[in-house]
């Protein structure tokens, strides 16, 4: 295995949320980044526990595949939706294949992101 070492700078905020999730996962930061870009390179769709709780995601993105679905929805075609979220093509495809994939997945998670269902959510844990 060829190794490098690079020294990264990150905003103080990122780093301060990414030594939280790696204390949260019982790991180092920097174990945390190589599990994420091997993610990242290895399948076109992630799940990573602490982006949208789980949900499935385009890898190395945390741009979620209801996010693409959403935009599909609406009308946009797959270059107009990467144009939007600033994506090549062939993750928007993943995305999209993922979706018709699991349909029955995608589906709950959008019905689950609502605006209303987010609002109804935020109100019940206010009030307990």
């Amino acid at each position: 295995m060829n190794t490098a070492s690079v020294a990264l700078q990150l905003p103080g905020s990122v780093y301060t949320r990414l030594t939280e999730l790696a204390a949260q996962e019982h790991t180092r930061p920097v174990e945390l980044i190589e599990r994420w870009l091997d993610a990242s390179f290895a399948e076109p769709i992630a799940s990573v526990p602490r982006l949208h709780n789980g949900q499935p995601i385009i890898a190395g993105t945390g741009i979620a595949v209801r996010t693409v679905v959403g935009y599909y929805k609406l009308g946009l075609t797959p270059e107009e939706i990467a144009d939007e979220l600033e994506l090549e093509l062939a993750p928007v495809h993943a995305a999209l294949a993922y979706y018709h994939s699991h349909r029955n997945e995608i589906e709950a998670d959008l019905l689950a992101n609502t605006e209303e269902a987010v609002l109804r959510e935020w109100e019940t844990e206010s009030r307990g």
